[in-house]
């Protein structure tokens, strides 16, 4: 299929949010619990007495990887979360061995139609950006998928140092791109962080609601997975 002209499409910029839009994150807790079962030192380890901890372990990750922003900062946070979650579960293992089996069992899975429609937007020739509240490690996520060729650029909430929906990292993702707010559209599974921050910077919004009954009344568009986007960027 030949690329179209950007002058042809409705947007000359895409932002695209990663988890939870083009995949999702999950852990395999029975294999955490299997490497590291020899290490404990506080009675079985079980997938049930492990699983919380090893979530919770993600969780604050998440909400904490904003404050490293160097890869070697990066390396000590990992080693210190894991220790913390392997303290929890009774574990004495050591650093190297609870990092690498933390690394080993969490997995970023592609939603199926996720690889067909990013070819399909790239083939409209629009600009495609990973707009995300990720870590600094994202574009190795990307790598190993082979996504990395869709994307023009990578605005990252840990490089950035703000995270969605604070105007900052917008601002930072029209600059990359070098376009205006007007022709520029987000697309993003939370009604908060990605819709009403986009939309706060006067960026269309596109809600991807799979399970559906989500209330965002600030997005452009609502659709229940990706397969839309490619018509609607082509206006």
């Amino acid at each position: 299929m030949p690329r179209e002209g950007p002058d042809e499409l409705r947007y000359d910029a895409v932002f695209l949010d990663i988890d939870g839009t083009l995949l999702w994150v999950d852990l395999d807790v029975e294999c955490y619990v299997s490497a590291l079962s020899p290490y404990t030192t506080d009675g079985p380890l079980t997938i049930e007495k492990a699983t919380g901890p090893v979530w919770e372990g993600l969780r604050t990750h998440i909400r904490e990887n904003i404050n490293y922003s160097t890869e070697d900062e990066l390396a000590r946070f990992r080693r210190e979360n894991a220790a913390k979650t392997a303290r929890s579960l009774g574990l004495d293992a050591p650093n190297d061995v609870l990092v690498e089996v933390a690394d080993r069992y969490i997995s970023f899975n592609p939603y199926r139609e996720s690889e067909e429609v990013l070819n399909e937007l790239k083939r409209t020739g629009a600009p495609l950006y990973a707009l995300s509240n990720w870590d600094i490690a994202l574009k190795e996520v990307l790598d190993d998928l082979g996504w990395t060729r869709f994307f023009d650029g990578l605005v990252v909430s840990a490089i950035v140092g703000a995270e969605k929906p604070d105007g900052a990292i917008f601002e930072e993702a029209l600059r990359v791109a070098g376009v205006e707010p007007h022709r520029a559209v987000h697309v993003g599974n939370d009604p908060v962080s990605d819709v009403r921050g986009a939309a706060r910077a006067g960026i269309d919004a596109v809600l991807i609601d799979r399970r559906g009954g989500v209330d965002a009344p600030e997005a452009t568009v609502v659709l229940p997975d990706l397969r839309g986007l490619p018509g609607l960027v082509r206006g």
